[in-house]
C-alpha cells in the first residue's frame, strides 16, 4: 500500500519538470481554443452544405419535405456525424475552460476569465468561476468528504459500481435520449450561468458583471440565430448534442476518472486512460485523459500533461503501482469493461 508521504515524494521527485512544464504558452493555449471553433464550424456548416447539395437549398423542414428516401437517408446521416462532432468539440470546450480554472490558460488572469467564459463556458452554459469553486476542493480533498464532486456523486445510484453491463448502457442510452437530464442537474447546476442569474445577488456566487456577460451572450445568440433563420439548426446540432451525447461522454469520463472508493493517494484514487481515437475526441478531449498526471500537478497545463506523464511512465515502480488503462469501453484492458458485471 502506498502512503500519503509516497504520493508527496512523487512530487518532490519530479519538482524540477514539473515547474518547467508548467510554464503557460499563451500562443499555444489561444490556437486549441480556435481550433474547437474551427472543427465546430466545420461539422455545422457539413449538413448544411449536405441538403444544399441535395437540393439547391438550406432550409432543412423544406428540404425534408422535397428529398427522395436516399437523399433523407443522407441528410439525417449528416445532421447525426455533425452531432458527434459537435457535442466533441463542446466537451473539448468544458476541458479548455478547465485550464482556465486552474489559472493556466494565460498569464493575464483577467484575460483568461474573459476568453474562458466567452469561447468555452457561456457557450456550453457554463461559468468558469462556478465551475473552480467546487473544482478546486475536488483537487484538495479528493474523495473526501471535503470533496464536492464526490459528495454529490456518492450519493447517486447512477455512478455507484460495479454495476450490470446492461444498466450501465442503459444509462448511456438514457443520456442520449436526453431521460437523464433531472439526475444531471443536479450536479451540473453547480456550474451553470442558468442556475444562478435571475438570482438574488446572483445566488451569492455569481457577480452582475457575470450575470450581465452571461445574459448578453446568449441575446446575442439569440439574435444571430434569428437573423440567420437557423433555430432548427441551432436546437438540432447545438442545444440537443449538449444535453445529450455531451453528458454519455461526460458519464464515462467521471466514472473513469476516480475510484470513489479509495482515498488515500492519488496513485490509487486516479486513473489514467489512455483511450482510443474517438475515445479521446469524445470522451477525454484534450488531453483529460491524463488524469493521474493532472491530479499530481495541476500547475501544468492540458498541451504539457503528455510529456509528464511520459516522465512518470519512465519509473518502473509508478508503472507498477498506478492505475493505467488502455481504453475506456474496449473489451481489452477497458476500464469501464473491468467495473461492469
Amino acid at each position: 500500500m502506498l502512503d500519503k508521504s509516497e504520493t508527496i515524494n512523487y512530487r518532490r521527485k519530479y519538482a524540477d519538470q514539473a515547474r518547467e512544464l508548467s510554464a503557460i504558452d499563451q500562443v499555444r493555449a489561444t490556437w486549441i481554443v480556435v481550433r474547437q471553433w474551427i472543427v465546430i464550424a466545420l461539422g455545422l456548416a457539413f449538413p448544411v452544405a449536405v441538403i444544399y447539395a441535395w437540393t439547391d437549398q438550406t432550409d432543412l423542414l423544406v428540404a425534408l419535405r422535397s428529398l427522395s428516401f436516399a437523399g433523407i437517408i443522407a441528410v439525417l446521416s449528416a445532421l447525426a456525424a455533425s452531432m458527434v462532432v459537435v457535442a466533441g468539440r463542446q466537451h473539448a470546450l468544458a476541458v479548455a475552460m478547465h485550464d482556465a480554472v486552474h489559472y493556466r490558460m494565460y498569464e493575464s488572469r483577467k484575460l483568461a476569465e474573459v476568453v474562458s467564459n466567452w469561447l468555452c463556458a457561456f457557450p456550453v452554459g457554463l461559468v468558469t468561476s462556478l465551475y473552480r469553486r467546487g473544482h478546486l476542493p475536488h483537487h484538495l480533498f479528493t474523495n473526501q468528504p471535503n470533496d464536492p464532486d464526490w459528495v454529490v456523486l456518492s450519493e447517486d445510484e447512477h455512478f455507484r459500481f460495479p454495476k450490470q453491463r446492461g444498466a450501465f448502457y442503459r444509462l448511456l442510452v438514457g443520456d442520449v435520449l436526453a431521460l437523464n437530464i433531472r439526475r444531471w442537474w443536479k450536479i451540473i447546476r453547480f456550474w451553470s450561468g442558468y442556475s444562478f442569474i435571475f438570482k438574488k445577488n446572483g445566488g451569492g456566487f455569481m457577480s452582475v458583471s457575470l450575470r450581465v456577460q452571461f445574459g448578453l451572450f446568449w441575446a446575442l445568440v439569440a439574435v444571430g440565430v434569428t437573423m440567420l433563420h437557423a433555430w432548427l439548426y441551432f436546437l438540432i446540432l447545438w442545444l440537443v448534442p449538449m444535453y445529450t451525447l455531451v453528458l454519455a461522454f461526460m458519464r464515462v469520463r467521471t466514472v473513469a476518472e476516480h475510484d470513489m472508493s479509495r482515498g488515500d493517494t492519488e496513485l490509487q484514487r486516479t486513473r489514467h486512460v489512455d483511450g482510443t481515437f474517438i475515445e479521446r475526441h469524445t470522451v477525454a478531449p484534450l488531453n483529460i485523459n491524463y488524469h493521474i498526471a493532472h491530479h499530481l500537478w495541476p500547475s501544468i497545463p492540458l498541451y504539457n500533461l503528455p510529456k509528464m506523464h511520459a516522465i512518470l511512465m519512465q519509473n518502473p515502480e509508478f508503472r507498477q503501482r498506478a492505475a493505467l488503462w488502455r481504453t475506456y469501453l474496449g473489451k481489452n484492458n477497458g476500464l469501464i469493461s473491468s467495473m461492469l458485471l
